[in-house]
């Protein structure tokens, strides 16, 4: 039986005799084994240090040739159980509103058997089905045969002989004509159907919508039957998602959760990507309620310029917030990393502050934010606040360090959260004793 190793995000893996990773060769396969399975380059995922391996930014169980790497969210391993099961409903949770994109199925893992993965999933795959159907609705021509009273296409011979002996007055007809009973819908069918008793109420009203479309779709009933029929060539990128998504959860790989005692199939989450989609998407959506345009990763900026005059070093901020006259009014900049009450300036990294710095500068923003999810037992329900100010050139700016509450019973709590940031409300309900640092550069 390979050797399990369970550790957090940012957890240092040494490398030495007796220690998490005895060789370099149990690294290195670490490192490809990530390449081989998730298409991505492990420099972005891990820190590589010559004696040490940091997973970053993700979650969920890696297998290679000599191990089993299993990766908890950050700050879960403080987290009593109860709040383990806030921890992953709330990712549950960010992972529906921010598409499936953000996780791939991977291996067994120890999760929560609270979870509510179920509908995370299915709601991702509803809304996808229905993106896809308003784009495209996959039908192919087949060629179709019947006895009709009227005739249609072309009269079958010798069929419409003995169909004047038996029915005289109808008609043997063949015709050609599009039908969306295809493997592709069968195999969809195939998944809403199985899915639909084991989600929520709320999900099963939306799984009865997507069904109510592939009406004129038989089940299939056996998936294995359908999957040497499906044609790729000719579909959008989206429907390849769904198929994909389809092809887990019919083999029942598509369900797992992050932390718990639990072991099940779960999945790599890049939860730092994750994270920032989510949060992009809450602001785009109350951005409108404060008189702002939110507009997230937008690209054309630069620090410096070269001697041709053509830009260098591009700045593209997480969410960048506009208000009417074309201001930019407050910059976000969301970080998947775990701060500590207990540490001084609760141990934000110096690049973290001179990169937001810099945004305020050159796109002469008064106000910036470095936001944070909040996983600790002192505020993860209600969310962290503080205010530093920096003076740089003679100009003040604002440095607003927001930690989101992950382990209240709901994200509308986050929501809220965020709201009053835009709102620019006083957190003192938040923060009894609010403390304001002086940067000066």
């Amino acid at each position: 039986m390979k050797r399990l190793i369970q550790c957090e995000e940012w957890s240092k893996l040494r490398v030495g005799p007796g220690l998490e990773l005895e060789s370099f060769d149990m690294l290195t396969s670490l490192l490809d084994a990530w390449q081989s399975n998730t298409g991505e380059a492990p420099d972005a995922y891990f820190d590589i240090l010559p004696t040490a391996l940091v997973p970053k930014f993700w979650t969920g169980t890696l297998e290679s040739a000599h191990l089993i790497l299993e990766v908890a969210p950050i700050g879960a391993k403080l987290l009593p159980p109860a709040m383990r099961s806030r921890l992953d409903g709330s990712l549950s949770a960010m992972l529906a509103t921010a598409m499936s994109a953000q996780s791939m199925t991977a291996g067994l893992a120890s999760l929560s058997p609270d979870g509510s993965r179920y509908d995370a999933l299915l709601e991702v795959f509803c809304d996808e089905f229905e993106l896809a159907r308003r784009r495209q609705v996959i039908r192919r021509y087949v060629s179709t045969s019947d006895s009709l009273p009227a005739p249609r296409g072309r009269i079958s011979f010798p069929d419409q002989c003995y169909e004047n002996i038996r029915r005289p007055g109808r008609f043997a007809s063949q015709w050609v004509a599009l039908t969306e009973d295809v493997p592709e819908n069968r195999i969809f069918k195939e998944v809403l159907l199985r899915y639909r008793p084991r989600c929520s109420s709320r999900i099963r009203g939306r799984i009865d919508l997507c069904l109510s479309e592939l009406d004129c779709v038989d089940a299939s009933g056996d998936h294995r039957l359908e999957w040497s029929k499906v044609r790729t060539d000719r579909l959008p990128l989206l429907y390849h998602s769904l198929l994909r998504q389809s092809k887990a959860l019919l083999d029942e790989e598509g369900v797992g959760v992050f932390v718990g005692e639990k072991l099940a199939t779960a999945e790599i989450v890049f939860t730092s990507r994750l994270f920032e989609q989510f949060v992009a998407k809450e602001l785009s959506w109350l951005s409108p309620m404060v008189g702002l345009i939110a507009k997230s990763q937008n690209r054309g900026t630069f620090a410096c310029s070269q001697d041709n005059g053509k830009g260098a070093f591009e700045l593209i901020p997480d969410v960048r917030l506009i208000d009417s006259t074309g201001r930019t009014a407050l910059i976000v900049d969301s970080k998947w990393k775990f701060l500590d009450l207990r540490k001084r300036h609760l141990g934000i990294s110096r690049e973290d502050v001179y990169q937001v710095l810099i945004y305020a500068s050159r796109f002469n923003c008064p106000d910036v934010v470095l936001l944070y999810p909040d996983v600790t037992t002192e505020s993860g329900e209600t969310g962290y606040y503080q205010k530093f100010e920096s003076v740089l050139s003679g100009r003040i700016y604002s440095l607003h360090v927001v930690k989101i509450p992950v382990l209240a019973a709901t994200l509308m709590v986050a929501r809220d959260f965020l709201r009053k940031l835009l709102e620019g409300k006083e957190f003192s309900v938040i923060q009894p004793k609010p403390q304001t640092s002086s940067l000066v550069a």
